[in-house]
């Protein structure tokens, strides 16, 4: 009985070393050149258990970011000065690449570049062995293929006899070929915006047969709309380490100026894409347009993943107890996560319509963003087996009374969790301290603010929506203007504000574009 006992508790140990051992990548992305930020940040990466960081978006979005006239850019030396300081805290670097772009005149005919020419390949391949030879401070490379000069998949922008799928898989074989050379890290993103695109990747990516390439994945099929379902590529490639990418920039719920704290929502995606054998790591996104996630109440969901990538097995609520007594004392802890807990459906009802994507990322959207989000992001369209979503869709496009009031009783729904939030935030003052307190307090008032700014919105969009289907409602005019008034009011208090101002979600120059696209429909009806 001892030897089994014996046996079970070695096997035990060995499944989670395995787990522990498999974690290879653990690694933060930085999007914006603020390199004081980035050093600063990247000074806490081994409390983390942090290995490597990536730099994009506006940091880097093109090899050719790193020149300027055949020399190195100031760009390209800040990024290699900062790689070197990467390195000083044990930290690999790599970059974010997109392909197509700036491609030789020689390879384009129109608009469009001609991939079967003569040459056409071995340029790609020698792009980045002299990116590598010039910046060997960078460990490797990610590359994505949508939001770029040009995009591989379409028809109008590439000409090719390759199929879809195989123009995928040679561009990722081309420059693989230079990865393998200098020895770095490859790690291709399957970041695209329709199921029949990831249906190309994935078979592009299984016929390049490249199994150094690290294939990283959204935990979302598309963009961080938090009701989707999971990305179905996590755990599609049995040949190629994985990595899935999580959102802690919240650059969809509110640019962390505004609780989006969950712990709970991240360990529904983690243990869905760290379930599978192939998936070695992740990667978080910490501050998209440069709005930091580190330094605020959503640091929990970095923290989040941190714990889990030691202990898959923790429970939210534990990972809540410890980081909320860790943040902010044993005796405040209870408090804050009162305050905070229900951050995540408070957002999801306030910036999200009955599961819908219509908002502008953190933005109050514009007439065209939002009409025409209701069906070129349908839930629909990431989940055919559920009916209920077309159904909803349709109702969303040509909404009638009924749907009008479960769309603001949503809005009202979020109000009232806020404001019992603030009693749980009052409650634990006596124990926080003043700044713990304050910056508590700001967020969560203007939270509020949003969820009133966003149910102002609601009203006078959809409420316009039915009126242009031609349905008779006695009043609704009025109430339609009456909210677009509330959005101009809501404008003044923010430019009254030095905290809110311009900034997002619901600054004061969104709104005031917003109400009056909203008027000038209601005057053209």
């Amino acid at each position: 009985m001892k030897n089994i006992l014996t046996t079970i508790a070695v096997l035990l140990l060995a499944c989670f070393g395995l787990f522990a051992q498999g974690l290879e990548y653990k690694v933060w992305q930085f999007h914006v050149m603020k390199p004081d930020y980035v050093k600063k940040v990247m000074s806490h990466a081994g409390d983390y258990d942090i290995n490597t960081v990536c730099f994009s978006h506006r940091m880097i979005g093109e090899t050719s970011d790193l020149y300027s006239d055949e020399e190195f850019s100031q760009r390209g030396e800040e990024l290699r000065k900062l790689a070197i300081d990467a390195k000083a805290n044990n930290l690999k670097t790599w970059i974010w690449v997109h392909e197509l772009d700036n491609v030789p005149e020689k390879y384009l005919k129109g608009k469009a570049v001609q991939m079967d020419k003569k040459g056409f390949w071995t340029w790609l391949e020698k792009r980045y062995m002299k990116l590598f030879e010039d910046f060997p401070e960078f460990d490797g490379i990610i590359l994505t293929f949508h939001e770029t000069q040009y995009k591989i998949f379409s028809d109008e922008q590439v000409n090719s006899n390759l199929s879809k799928p195989d123009r995928f898989g040679k561009m990722v074989s081309t420059i693989n070929r230079a990865c393998l050379k200098y020895n770095k890290d490859f790690v291709v993103r399957t970041f695209l915006y329709e199921p029949e695109q990831l249906d190309w990747v994935k078979e592009g990516l299984l016929k390049a047969d490249a199994g150094n390439v690290i294939v990283q994945s959204k935990c979302v099929p598309h963009d961080w709309q938090p009701y989707y379902p999971h990305n179905p590529l996590i755990g599609a490639f049995p040949n190629n380490k994985q990595i899935v990418e999580f959102d802690c920039s919240s650059e969809f719920t509110g640019k962390n100026r505004i609780p989006f704290a969950s712990a709970q929502y991240f360990a529904y995606r983690w243990k869905y894409g760290l379930s599978f054998p192939q998936v070695r790591g992740y990667i978080a996104r910490l501050d998209h347009n440069g709005f930091d996630g580190f330094f605020t109440p959503n640091n929990i969901n970095i923290y989040t993943l941190f714990r889990l990538s030691r202990d898959q097995d923790l429970s939210s609520d534990q990972i809540w107890k410890d980081w909320a007594e860790t943040r902010y004392g044993e005796q405040s802890a209870e408090y804050v996560i009162r305050a905070l807990y229900d951050s995540e459906l408070i957002i999801k009802k306030t910036l999200f319509h009955l599961e819908f994507w219509i908002t502008n990322k953190s933005l109050l959207p514009k007439y065209s963003y939002a009409d025409g989000h209701i069906s070129s992001r349908t839930m629909a369209k990431w989940n055919p087996d559920k009916p209920r979503y077309r159904e909803m869709e349709e109702l969303l496009n040509h909404p009638d009374v009924e749907i009008y009031e479960k769309l603001l009783a949503e809005k009202d729904e979020a109000i009232a969790m806020i404001l019992t939030s603030l009693i749980h935030l009052e409650q634990g003052k006596p124990y926080l301290s003043p700044d713990d307190y304050y910056d508590l307090r700001w967020r969560m008032d203007n939270m509020l603010r949003v969820a009133i700014v966003w149910k102002l919105h609601t009203e006078a969009f959809f409420g316009y929506k039915i009126l242009k289907e031609g349905h008779v409602v006695p009043g609704l005019t009025e109430r339609v203007e009456r909210a677009i008034d509330g959005l101009v009011l809501q404008a003044e208090v923010a430019k009254s504000n030095p905290v809110i101002g311009d900034l997002p979600p619901g600054g004061a120059g969104n709104m005031v574009k917003v109400a009056e696209e909203l008027r000038d429909q209601m005057e053209a009806l």
